[in-house]
């Protein structure tokens, strides 16, 4: 079994038996786990899993692209999401189908098989965003209203910035403001997995990070 198939079936029974408002989870092919598939229209450049989400307030469905962490290469070549599959979806060039209907996209993510260790890469240390040599950290709101998250892998941290900073460039632009980020557990509450994104805020009008319970 290659690295990435091994990091999608880690990734799906953590989904499963872990993800709160997980409701289904979509692979782009047939899989060992006879697990139901998504089909694209148009450009096939396709992620790796579909999940399908309550929030509470609306069904959702997020496009995962998923990396082993084998080799630190693998994770930092996702971020072709950007030009690839979330310019694509953008352009209408590419349509995602479940069961035969279209669906609409609400963001692109990324995982690995160490995500639900509450990071990406193979080695990490964890920054607490909580604390500061000098005394409080100018993070402490940022994670009391679950902005970011009180601890996080020092190489994750830099890799979904850099990813937000390459979106930036032009995420103003388009019509359809789609979520952008990342899929880890939380360090502080039993690994659940959670999203860390930027996502944006129509009651704000504004873009904004938001770390939230899948």
């Amino acid at each position: 079994m290659k690295p990435e198939e091994k990091a999608e079936i880690i990734l799906w029974d953590w989904l499963k038996t872990k993800g709160l408002n997980v409701q289904k989870i979509y692979f782009n092919r047939k899989n060992l786990l006879g697990c139901p598939i998504f089909k694209v229209l148009g450009i096939q450049e396709k992620p790796d899993f579909i999940i399908k989400i309550n929030d509470g307030f609306k069904i959702k469905y997020y496009a995962i692209e998923v990396k082993s962490s084998k080799k630190s290469k693998n994770i930092l070549q996702s971020s072709k999401i950007l030009d690839r599959y979330i310019q694509n979806y953008i352009d209408n060039k590419t349509k995602y189908l479940i069961e035969e209907e279209i669906i609409d996209i609400s963001g692109f993510l990324i995982a690995t098989d160490k995500s639900k260790e509450g990071f990406l890469f193979k080695r990490e240390f964890i920054i607490d965003n909580c604390i500061k040599e000098d005394g409080l950290s100018k993070y402490n709101a940022a994670t009391k209203y679950k902005i970011i998250p009180k601890k996080e892998g020092s190489r994750t941290f830099e890799f979904v910035r850099f990813l937000w900073e390459e979106y930036n460039k032009f995420r103003n632009n388009n019509i359809i403001r789609l979520d952008l980020g990342i899929i880890i557990g939380d360090i502080c509450e039993d690994l659940v997995p959670k999203m860390f994104i930027t996502t944006y805020s129509l009651n704000k009008n504004r873009w904004t990070q938001r770390w939230w319970r899948l």
